[in-house]
């Protein structure tokens, strides 16, 4: 089923919730462990910026020539079509005090707690496409100011086009000031002038900004415990969107380390994934890294990392000893978009020789011991002690067969089934290690 355009009525069913903020922008921050928290990255640790991620959309695929309703595909306009996201972020004014450090993508759960309704959230942004995210927040006196930069993996752009158009339409939004900004026919600051009331907070005065360029949209929230000044915002939205406007179609690649893995063993390695149900690069992007792509040893590690990020830090580092022990050489990298979750898959080829135990170190003080897999006994799956950010929560699995280790991770709403990430890890393991794939 192809996207709807732009231009034409959306179809049931496909409406997203994207008004409502469910708490202050710092209590939100703090929420989801991105002030000075877990979130705060690797690439820290690492001292290095992360990889490169791939555009959304920087052009018509042969897919795509089947146009809906017979009327001809048109290019999307990507304002990125690679690089790092992150690097779109407009620099923090003078004086602005920071309240996030580190890596600044958001995975996509930790994104949709952010709003009413995160589980329907979820699954509709899972469903239309979301690619990948990036945010900062910064305080300026009283004002606290937070960005969303969403990309989404959409031939039409029209995912992005809703996402502005119920941002606007949003019962809140509607009864706000509406000032134009320049450079884009939608774009817009909307000022309100009645405080809102928060829980656990003193009443709150707020102001959004929605834009987008092809399929990157702009989502600023102003929050103030002083009646806002839109001449003083207008300038901050704008700012941000003339760096989303005027970024080039391509960027220099930044890397991490060893550069991305190709050639045949690595062709080879890809292969033994999976497939994907929605065909390749279909789900968001994992950690700081392409969907659906080869990736050296350092660069493995790191992705390891990232992927692990919500495990107690004891666990962490047991688990990452483990791993470096063994020995990686490299990893085939694939996400995969089921009902209800997302399942990040590294497949790493390990170095011969090496003794196992790597997914032993997952249990301990701290977790939860998840699902069996079938017909693996040596692989192991554990699950938080506590659910995460709004209701989200994450399973970690692995499991090693001959020279291959997989590492997978499942991420959604309350009630994820964890079954179904224990059976996919199942299969994956009788998939490694074989010839191009196949038993």
């Amino acid at each position: 089923m192809q996207p709807d355009r732009p231009d034409q009525p959306p179809r049931p069913g496909l409406r997203h919730r994207f008004a409502g903020r469910t708490r202050p922008l710092i209590a939100l921050g703090a929420a989801l462990g991105v002030v000075g928290g877990v979130a705060a990255g690797y690439a820290v640790q690492y001292g290095r910026p992360p990889t490169p991620l791939p555009p959304l959309a920087a052009g018509v695929s042969a897919q795509s020539a089947q146009a809906v309703g017979g009327a001809a595909p048109r290019p999307v306009a990507a304002p990125w079509s690679d690089g790092d996201l992150e690097t779109l972020l407009a620099p923090r004014p003078e004086g602005a005090r920071p309240q996030v450090s580190g890596s600044r993508r958001l995975r996509l759960d930790r994104f949709a707690a952010g709003y009413t309704e995160p589980a329907e959230l979820f699954k509709t942004l899972a469903k239309n496409g979301f690619q990948r995210a990036a945010y900062d927040i910064w305080r300026l006196g009283s004002l606290t100011v937070r960005t969303d930069l969403v990309q989404f993996r959409d031939m039409w752009d029209a995912s992005a086009a809703r996402y502005v158009e119920d941002g606007q339409g949003g019962s809140v939004l509607r009864h706000a000031h509406e000032v134009k900004l320049a450079g884009t026919a939608t774009g817009a600051l909307y000022v309100e002038a009645k405080a809102q009331e928060f829980p656990d907070s003193a009443p709150l005065y707020t102001a959004r900004a929605l834009a987008r360029r092809g399929t990157v949209v702009m989502d600023m929230a102003f929050q103030d415990t002083k009646p806002l000044d839109e001449a003083a915002l207008r300038p901050l939205a704008q700012r941000q969107l003339d760096k989303l406007m005027k970024a080039p179609a391509q960027a220099q690649p930044r890397t991490i380390g060893d550069p991305q893995a190709t050639g045949a063993e690595a062709a080879a390695l890809r292969a033994e994934l999976l497939p994907s149900p929605g065909g390749p690069a279909y789900g968001p992007e994992p950690g700081s890294f392409r969907n659906d792509s080869t990736i050296g040893a350092e660069q493995s590690e790191l992705l390891a990392l990232q992927l692990s990020d919500w495990l107690p830090a004891g666990r962490r580092d047991a688990f990452f000893s483990a791993l470096r022990r063994r020995g990686v050489v490299g990893s085939a990298v694939r996400t995969y978009r089921v009902p209800g979750q997302i399942v990040e898959v590294q497949l790493m080829r390990l170095k011969p020789g090496g003794r196992g135990g790597v997914p032993a170190a997952l249990v301990g003080d701290g977790v939860r011991t998840g699902p069996s897999v079938p017909g693996r006994p040596d692989a192991r799956c554990v699950l938080p002690e506590e659910y995460g950010a709004k209701g989200m929560t994450s399973m970690l699995c692995a499991g090693e067969v001959r020279d291959r280790l997989v590492v997978l991770t499942a991420y959604g709403p309350e009630g994820l089934d964890a079954s179904h990430a224990a059976r996919h890890l199942s299969q994956q393991l009788g998939r490694a290690g074989t010839q191009g794939g196949t038993a």
